[in-house]
């Protein structure tokens, strides 16, 4: 087979692909009336062309698409150009075309009587195209409205997100973290780390809580957390933070730090408590632990461990005086 120049000429199909008009009448292509288009491409043109008429048939037209037809045992380069109405679609097939502006000269150039028809159903396209606009525009503008909504509404989640988030990391009654996020803490910040640097933490349980609650009500030991741990935060601000383990049980982790700065803070916090509680006093263990030697989490409760027997012993030992 070998390649030929050619003169442009016009195919009309119908919905099953059959050609049903060609134009101009005396076209070197006009044996192919009533006969599928489809008997003109080879496999890999007929993938074009399907991909062709799939963008006429969702945009009513389709411009400029190189493909290589085949015909009288012959093969020619070509560019399809076609336009939808209903379930007919013309198809101008041109040759030599490199621009669009050769394109429309050449559309323009065929019989005056497919040209008349053609200013009827581009008509009839631009009366569609308002249409589709419209449609469009409309469906854009319900596609922002719909956006803003889906927009407000993550917000909202994130927001239920951050308090949902906030609600299981705190203690409700205090505002002090919670025993949950006392570990998950320990484990993001000191676990496995291998830096080389000490921190103490610090079990306080309140002595004589009891008392409070049996003498005052419970309001009154309520506001007795409440105002520890207020106390506390002032205290250990920007050096550590406070936990409630349970009940009147708290730990209190300071970073950075030594035996003797730890036992100053917690001892501010008691001197602080004891002037504001006539009844309740507290007792403390305070442990130091390396950062780089908190490996597992058997450390981590062994840690808690011990600093839970130093506080007991000095529980003990208060009650002994």
């Amino acid at each position: 087979m070998h390649k030929i120049e050619m003169n442009d000429f016009l195919l009309v199909i119908n919905q099953n692909n059959v050609i049903t008009s060609i134009f101009p009448s005396d076209s070197d292509f006009s044996d192919l009336q009533d006969k599928k288009i489809e008997t003109i491409f080879n496999t890999e043109s007929l993938d074009q062309f399907n991909d062709f008429l799939k963008k006429m048939n969702q945009n009513q037209t389709a411009f400029h698409h190189h493909l290589i037809i085949e015909h009288s045992n012959q093969t020619h380069d070509c560019y399809l150009n076609g336009f939808k109405d209903g379930d007919t679609r013309l198809i101008f097939v041109l040759f030599n075309t490199a621009t669009d502006e050769e394109i429309l000269k050449k559309i323009m150039r065929l019989n005056s009587q497919q040209l008349n028809e053609l200013r009827i159903i581009r008509k009839d396209f631009q009366v569609q195209d308002t249409k589709i606009y419209e449609e469009i525009s409309k469906l854009n503008s319900e596609l922002l409205n719909s956006k803003r909504t889906i927009e407000k509404q993550n917000a909202e989640l994130q927001r239920y997100n951050l308090l949902l988030k906030h609600m299981s990391m705190e203690d409700s009654l205090t505002g002090s973290y919670n025993r949950r996020y006392f570990y998950d803490y320990m484990k993001e910040k000191f676990l496995s780390s291998q830096i080389y640097v000490f921190h103490s933490l610090t079990m306080i349980d309140f002595n004589d809580f009891k008392k409070v609650n049996d003498q005052f009500g419970h309001d009154a030991g309520d506001r007795l957390l409440i105002m520890f741990v207020k106390l506390t935060k002032d205290i250990i601000k920007g050096k550590g933070e406070i936990f409630r383990i349970g009940g009147d049980e708290f730990i209190i982790v300071l970073t950075d730090t030594n035996l003797d700065e730890s036992f100053s803070r917690i001892k501010l916090i008691e001197n602080a408590f004891s002037s504001n509680s006539a009844v309740a006093s507290i007792s403390y263990g305070i442990v130091l632990f390396n950062e780089s030697e908190l490996n597992h989490e058997f450390d981590l409760t062994n840690l808690v461990n011990k600093a839970d027997e130093l506080m007991y012993i000095e529980k003990k030992h208060s009650k002994n005086f």
